[in-house]
């Protein structure tokens, strides 16, 4: 996937808070979830950056997230902020993306469950919202 140059470490960041509401929307992320978002992070979200790359801006943030025990809703507030402060950076082919990349998170452990369902269809709000 090529990305421009305004895909910064930020925007990957903001992915990893994404993934991280989607794991742990039911408060525990387990092993089949992490291969996962490895999976996809290889398939779409895969790209080199000046001093790094975006798997590992993308591993990192999840291992804080998951040190300091964020909440699947704080994160996803903090995705939504950021999308919302960056409409440019999330056209259409890119959101398509995200949908896969978290609805495959979401049936990776034993299906979706309801807490997933519900962020699954408030993150399809936000990012197929009408301007």
């Amino acid at each position: 996937m090529i990305f421009e140059p305004s895909y910064t470490e930020e925007f990957y960041k903001k992915l990893a808070y994404l993934f991280y509401s989607i794991a742990m929307a039911d408060k525990k992320m387990v092993v089949d979830e992490k291969r996962k978002i490895v999976a996809y992070v290889e398939k779409y979200w895969m790209v080199s950056l000046e001093s790094t790359n975006s798997a590992e801006i993308i591993y990192e943030t999840l291992r804080v997230l998951i040190k300091e025990k964020v909440s699947s809703e704080e994160a996803f507030q903090i995705f939504k902020t950021y999308f919302n402060e960056n409409p440019q950076k999330f056209p259409l082919e890119i959101n398509k993306k995200l949908m896969e990349t978290i609805d495959s998170i979401a049936i990776s452990a034993s299906r979706r469950n309801k807490s997933e369902l519900v962020l699954l269809t408030k993150t399809h709000k936000l990012l197929f919202k009408d301007p």
